[in-house]
C-alpha cells in the first residue's frame, strides 16, 4: 500500500502520454461530433424559443385586435340601439302628432254637424212658429186662408226675422 503512495516519475510519463493520445483522439473523433451535436441542440432550443416569442408576440397582437374588433362592435350595437331609440320616438311623435290632428278635424267637424244641425231647428222651429201664427191668426179671423197666401206671409215673415236678426 506503501508502494501506491509514493510517486513513479516513469508511470506518470506513459499516464500523461496516453492522457494526451486519448485527448487527440478523443479530439479527433469525438469532441467534434459531441460538439455539433451540442451546438445543434443550442441552436434549435434558441430557435424554439425565437418562435415562441414570435407566436407570443402574433397571439398579443390577435387579442388586441380581437378587443378592438369587440369595442367596434359594441360602439357600432350602442349606434344601432339609439337610432331605433331615435327611430321610435320620431314615430311615436308623429303618431301622436297625427292622432291630435284627427282628435282636432273630428271636433271640428262635429261643431260644423252640430252648427248646421242647430241652423237647421232653428229654421224648422221658425216654419213651426210661423205655422201656428197662422192657425192662431185663421182661427182669430174665422176664415181660411189661402195656402198660397200663407206660404208668402210666411216666406215675408222669415225674411223679415232673418232680416232683423242680421
Amino acid at each position: 500500500m506503501e508502494k501506491l503512495l509514493q510517486p513513479d516519475f516513469g508511470l506518470m510519463i506513459w499516464t500523461a502520454v496516453s492522457f494526451i493520445i486519448l485527448l487527440a483522439v478523443l479530439g479527433r473523433y469525438a469532441w467534434k461530433p459531441i460538439l455539433e451535436g451540442l451546438e445543434k441542440r443550442e441552436k434549435r432550443i434558441r430557435d424554439d424559443i425565437e418562435r415562441a416569442e414570435k407566436s407570443q408576440k402574433e397571439a398579443e397582437a390577435l387579442r388586441l385586435k380581437y378587443e378592438a374588433d369587440l369595442t367596434e362592435a359594441q360602439r357600432k350595437m350602442q349606434d344601432m340601439v339609439n337610432g331605433a331609440r331615435l327611430e321610435s320616438e320620431k314615430t311615436r311623435e308623429k303618431l301622436l302628432q297625427a292622432a291630435k290632428e284627427e282628435s282636432d278635424r273630428l271636433i271640428e267637424k262635429g261643431r260644423r254637424d252640430l252648427e248646421v244641425e242647430a241652423d237647421r231647428l232653428k229654421e224648422e222651429l221658425k216654419k213651426d212658429v210661423a205655422d201656428i201664427s197662422l192657425q192662431i191668426s185663421e182661427k182669430i179671423v174665422g176664415r181660411s186662408v189661402d195656402k198660397k197666401v200663407a206660404h208668402e206671409v210666411m216666406e215675408e215673415s222669415l225674411a223679415a226675422i232673418r232680416g232683423g236678426k242680421k
